[in-house]
């Protein structure tokens, strides 16, 4: 596509933007906009995650589980303590995740030994196959999405949503420290 075809895409998608979306949303220059862009972004991306599992018939917080699990070496085990660490959710829901995708069959519990608290989640067979099926379509999705920006407008936006990571990340673990 040539740089003349893309403004013309951009000008578009910014004059339907305009019509569904209030001006003051899209104001640069306030930080409250800022915020509500974000969570544009957040309802987009949730669209994007449906749209990537919706064929295996499960949801995209199981897919994290078996995506997690499948990223890890074999056997494709975790902690489910880690588990929620990676994915940055309490206990309780990673619990009742793990629940819905070991009914299925895609992945077990194992209790050690040597540590009857801990409990182990391994990726089975099917599970590994169902993984590797939804990665492929999520990164297909992305990969269409990121077709739409050129190299450095994805570095800056890589670069920009990482100290915005480190920032809300600092504010989550002091919140916690403090409640603690």
């Amino acid at each position: 596509m040539s740089a003349a075809s893309d403004d013309n895409v951009r000008l578009a998608d910014d004059v339907r933007l305009a019509a569904v979306v209030p001006g003051y949303v899209l104001d640069h220059d306030s930080p409250a906009g800022l915020f509500t862009r974000l969570q544009r972004v957040v309802i987009f991306l949730e669209m994007l995650q449906v749209e990537a599992v919706r064929e295996f018939d499960i949801s995209f917080r199981d897919f994290v589980i078996l995506a997690t699990l499948r990223k890890e070496a074999p056997p494709h085990a975790l902690p489910v303590s880690q588990i929620a660490d990676y994915v940055i959710r309490p206990m309780g829901s990673i619990s009742h995740a793990v629940d819905r995708v070991e009914r299925k069959g895609l992945v077990r519990r194992e209790t050690p030994t040597d540590d009857r608290r801990k409990v182990i989640v391994t990726l089975t067979a099917e599970g590994h196959a169902l993984a590797d099926q939804a990665l492929t379509a999520y990164n297909g999705i992305r990969e269409r999405v990121f077709a739409r920006l050129s190299g450095d407008e994805l570095g800056v936006i890589d670069d920009s949503v990482s100290m915005l990571l480190d920032a809300l990340e600092a504010d989550h673990w002091e919140q916690v420290d403090e409640h603690r």
